[in-house]
């Protein structure tokens, strides 16, 4: 079992650090958008349709991306008052059933995502024209690293014993 966890956690590696890569250049082709929108706006007085659009496509990946990466570096708010309080077997059995809670809800996440950007297929966006369930696509995968990311914690406290 050890070996399996290894293996995912060094898959996890790799997938995270690509992520981070992504959402770094998703943050910086959006912050140009923005910056050109102003420009163009405050300067010629002719602001560019498509800036917007495409920083919320872009605002709206790579937060979800950063969601996902939250859950693995377990850098997101979160309060462990009751779980230092209970005895040591119900602090891991809370932590067991978060971690398990969190898995679930990026399996959810992809299900009602992959539905929804079905629902959406043939929609094209107004200003680029770009397929519109390439945004909607963004909760899906960021589900899946969320279900990812929440088994391996899951895994690894049971494996350790550790409770947060």
């Amino acid at each position: 079992m050890g070996a399996l966890l290894k293996a995912l956690t060094r898959c996890n590696d790799i997938i995270t650090r690509a992520v981070k890569g992504v959402i770094v250049v998703m943050a910086a082709l959006m912050v140009a958008a923005i910056l050109w929108q102003v420009c163009m706006r405050y300067i010629f007085n002719r602001p560019p349709s498509w800036t917007e659009e495409l920083a919320l496509l872009l605002f709206s990946w790579s937060m979800l991306l950063m969601l996902a990466v939250g859950v693995r570096e377990s850098f997101h708010v979160r309060m462990d008052l009751l779980i230092e309080r209970l005895p040591a077997g119900g602090g891991r059995l809370l932590q067991a059933l978060i971690d398990l809670a969190t898995a679930a809800f990026g399996a959810y996440l992809v299900v009602s995502g992959l539905g929804y950007a079905l629902e959406m297929y043939g929609a094209t966006s107004a200003a680029i024209g770009y397929p519109i369930v390439l945004l909607y696509s963004a909760a899906p995968t960021c589900g899946a690293l969320v279900f990812l990311y929440g088994l391996e914690l899951l895994w690894a406290r049971h494996a350790t014993g550790e409770p947060s």
